[in-house]
């Protein structure tokens, strides 16, 4: 079965992997981050080994996150709003060493945060001190000890103590007096934008739509000045904050013919010199990609970037439009109001949805949207969820489901893919509602230990996702499901980075901890 899976990738998806990877702009200004040695990076990674989904991976990145954005005002106070570490995801009890000879400055020491425990080194001579956050146990190392580079400082931990919530440890580099956090990055030798592939898998960067080009890539971030003003205070963000954000849209029915062995890859340049980065397609549209690019006086707007390398065209204001997955439907936040246009009809309506963001079903002709009563915050008892559907015009809307925290999103025209976490465990369960059917009850798809990256398949038939470390390293990996219950998941035979090619085949980017370069498939 598995062998349908790994396909040749066509250009258009090679155009679009090359404008978000390979062409950073050029206009950007620099990051102001501390310059590293001429010999290369200075320190030495914390974790040992190369990194794979049963070693470490990249879960946060430094700087304009969208988690920093949602919760910095709880987490990230004393430094301006942004997230001013680097965090590992790692297995609970994994050895954190020394990235570099150095003093125990402080062990265990409250102030700095990133709980349970903590510990701090400073490396004379390099103007830097480290911090290593969330760790398992109290430090064995006190004030004054020195540490050589490479040495085991501790285990990691996990912030709720759970050791099965949110393991990972929580890197920083600060100034020699405490006060400005560097974007780690560039101290490490690491392929990071390899990892950025199959992780950060829930943080990518807030963009604003007032300076839209700013703190959106890995290397482009700023230092934090603690106890400074924040610096993330947005007053028009994108994407919606958590709370409001629309569930994922699924994606009508498609079968293409199977791309033969040798098919040919070809890449062409269609924009360089230019901002690229966070570029989508529109459904009903296949002859350009659309993007946020600034506008002289205005902060941002819509444009539409043709394929064949023309200039790009203005199209509207900032914020984009949702569409619905045939293109049909569009879907706009005007003064607090959701506007609902079904284009084809001419007819704009007016929709309630206590401001939250509604998605359209496959047929384009019902709404979804979730409310949760509470805050949002991981790690936490989560928030209620009611979940909200109507009619395309908002008629008929009726709380369809409730369940403690999670999300939900269409798989086709009538069925819900329901995802609850279970709070400080590592387990999360899949549902699927029927809402056409006599009883609407949602019925266990299965339950599964550290899912990540849930896609639903165009058509709704199947299901992609992947686990990484599980008890037995051997399921840990990527897995495609039938949203039947009773079915079972079956592992394929690579990891790395995926998309629905149609409802039965996937694109795929391959991840290799050594190196920068994917292979597509």
């Amino acid at each position: 079965m598995h062998t349908s899976y790994h396909r040749t990738l066509v250009s258009v998806l090679a155009i679009l992997m090359l404008l978000a990877l390979l062409l950073p702009f050029t206009a950007s200004t620099a990051p102001t981050t501390a310059a590293q040695s001429p010999d290369g990076p200075p320190f030495s990674f914390p974790i040992a080994g190369e990194p794979g989904p049963n070693t470490w991976l990249y879960e946060q990145h430094y700087g304009n996150t969208t988690t920093a954005f949602n919760y910095g005002d709880v987490w990230y106070i004393a430094g301006q709003g942004m997230h001013f570490g680097l965090d590992i995801e790692v297995p609970c009890g994994t050895p954190v060493l020394a990235i570099a000879d150095g003093v125990v400055a402080f062990s265990d020491d409250s102030s700095f945060g990133s709980e349970p425990h903590n510990i701090v080194l400073d490396h004379p001579g390099t103007g830097y001190v480290s911090l290593y956050g969330h760790l398992q146990q109290p430090p064995t190392l006190q004030r004054g000890d020195t540490v050589e580079r490479g040495q085991r400082i501790g285990l990691s931990g996990d912030p709720d103590g759970s050791c099965e919530s949110r393991p990972h440890l929580h890197l920083e580099i600060r100034s020699e007096d405490y006060q400005r956090a560097y974007n780690p990055l560039p101290f490490f030798e690491q392929p990071w934008h390899m990892l950025a592939s199959i992780g950060p898998f829930v943080n990518p960067f807030q963009q604003d739509l007032d300076a839209p080009y700013r703190w959106l890539r890995i290397e482009d971030q700023p230092d934090v000045q603690f106890s400074g003003n924040f610096l993330n205070s947005y007053l028009r963000p994108w994407p919606p904050r958590v709370a409001l954000a629309p569930p994922p849209n699924a994606t009508v029915r498609r079968t293409l013919d199977p791309l033969p062995e040798d098919v040919t890859v070809t890449r062409e340049v269609i924009a360089q010199d230019v901002w690229n980065i966070g570029a989508w397609w529109y459904p009903d549209e296949t002859q350009a990609v659309y993007i946020v690019d600034a506008v002289p006086g205005e902060g941002s707007g819509v444009f539409r970037q043709p394929l064949d390398g023309s200039p790009r065209e203005y199209v509207q204001p900032t914020p984009p439009p949702l569409r619905s997955p045939d293109g049909r439907v569009s879907i706009e936040r005007i003064s607090g109001d959701m506007l609902v246009t079904d284009r084809d009809a001419g007819e704009t309506y007016d929709v309630l949805t206590q401001g939250s963001y509604p998605s359209v079903s496959p047929d384009g002709e019902r709404l979804l949207w979730q409310v949760y009563y509470g805050d949002i915050y991981p790690g936490q008892q989560p928030a209620s969820l009611e979940v909200w559907v109507s009619n395309l015009d908002g008629s008929g809307a009726y709380r369809a489901y409730t369940q403690p925290g999670g999300a939900v999103q269409w798989l086709d025209e009538h069925r819900l893919l329901i995802i609850r976490p279970t709070t400080y465990l590592a387990e999360t369960t899949l549902r699927v509602l029927d809402l056409d059917a006599d009883d609407p009850q949602a019925v266990d798809l299965g339950t599964y230990r550290y899912l990540r990256d849930v896609q639903v398949a165009p058509g709704g038939g199947w299901i992609a996702f992947w686990t990484p470390f599980q008890e037995n390293p051997a399921d840990s990996g990527i897995y495609l499901q039938r949203t039947l219950p009773g079915s079972e998941p079956a592992k394929l035979g690579f990891f790395g980075a995926y998309r629905w090619r149609d409802s039965r085949s996937l694109y795929t980017l391959s991840f290799d901890g050594s190196t920068d370069v994917h292979t597509l498939g």
